[in-house]
């Protein structure tokens, strides 16, 4: 090729990309953010594991393991009533370990020889469960030399139960993800890029000529891909059950819901991010923007609790967050309603507003 030739497209694809802002913010600006924001969210040390203890009245050596616990970083105080049974509170998801110490105190137990220490751990996040049991025993070995309670080949026992998950499996840590991740994706994808289809063929231009308001344009947009979502969602269920034999021993009915109320803020993404854009190559670089930082901090794959605060509170904020709990823990687990309606409310909540700002976004004129 001459050089003149490669100088004249060269110049040519410089002028179109400064032309372009939205291309220009995908590629000059948002890697930068993305750099930020996900050097502090990707961590695979497990932090912030809420914490309860069941100990004897008095048992200063227990105190201390626990006082040890908190103060190592990786565990908080789950900060529940005292009287609350110890597994009662982890399938609620009050905590994310208990540990339950001898009854008559740690220090007698290890003198009589037939000391068990009982720890009971919620698998339903694999990468916490994984990581809360090494902690815990290194804590409380550390502790009982400290205070010359033990020796290297003293009697102690660890009973651990892995609860919601035994056997540590990934896939059914994973599967409940690739539930909330692959809905997202679907309902981003198909939303966003219809609507920016409409726009590059020109055909949004009868739309708006007809005698129809923008509301039914954006429902005629919205409902026949929430559908397709719905179909989406309930294959990649029967698929993990048949392939991975995940468990669902949650309702259904709270399943559904979940799907629908994940919709509202779902959908109004898809809406709000097609305003943005003008063709189908826009929509897609917006797509992969917004759809790995909400994938990102959504604790879908990392947990949310590892990550600084300030991105702590983006991931709550972000509807994903809410769905992929509902739906991980609906699966394994169970949950009761109380928990199901705290994280549909903050999905409606955050979708009520995103809803509004993308109705106002979308113009009827061209």
């Amino acid at each position: 090729m001459k050089f003149k030739v490669l100088r004249g497209f060269f110049r040519k694809e410089m002028v179109a990309l400064l032309r372009d802002p939205v291309l220009m913010v995908a590629i000059l600006i948002m890697p930068v953010v993305q750099m930020i924001l996900l050097s502090g969210a990707i961590t695979f040390q497990a932090t912030n594991l809420r914490l309860i203890m069941r100990n004897a009245p008095n048992d200063v050596v227990a105190e201390r393991i626990y006082d040890h616990a908190i103060g190592s970083g990786f565990f908080v105080d789950a900060a529940i009533d005292e009287n609350r049974d110890a597994a009662d509170a982890v399938r609620g998801g009050a905590a994310d370990v208990a540990i339950v110490m001898p009854s008559d105190g740690i220090g007698r137990a290890l003198v009589r020889g037939d000391a068990e220490i009982q720890i009971l751990i919620d698998a339903v996040n694999i990468l916490k469960a994984h990581s809360i049991d090494a902690y815990l025993r290194a804590i409380i070995g550390g502790v009982l030399l400290d205070e010359n309670q033990m020796n290297v080949n003293a009697p102690i026992r660890f009973h651990s139960r892995i609860l919601f998950n035994p056997q540590l499996n990934t896939k059914f840590f994973m599967v409940p993800s690739m539930v909330a991740i692959l809905v997202f994706l679907a309902l981003l994808i198909l939303i966003s890029v219809s609507i920016a289809k409409e726009k590059e063929t020109g055909t949004m231009e009868t739309l708006l000529s007809a005698p129809i308001s923008k509301y039914d344009i954006i429902m005629g947009k919205v409902v026949p891909y929430l559908v397709v979502s719905g179909v989406v969602m309930m294959l990649i269920v029967f698929a993990g059950a048949l392939l991975f034999r995940v468990p669902f021993v949650g309702s259904g009915m709270m399943f559904l819901l979940s799907f629908l109320i994940f919709c509202v803020p779902g959908c109004g993404i898809g809406v709000w991010l097609a305003t943005y854009t003008h063709t189908q190559q826009q929509a897609m670089l917006g797509l992969i923007i917004v759809a790995f930082l909400a994938l990102m901090l959504s604790g879908a794959i990392i947990s949310a609790e590892n990550m600084p605060i300030v991105l702590r509170v983006i991931s709550y904020i972000n509807p994903l967050s809410h769905y992929a709990y509902l739906v991980r823990n609906i699966m394994l687990k169970g949950p009761d309603w109380i928990y199901f309606v705290r994280h549909a409310g903050a999905m409606l909540a955050s979708g009520c507003v995103i809803w509004v700002i993308a109705i106002r976004r979308f113009k009827t004129t061209l």
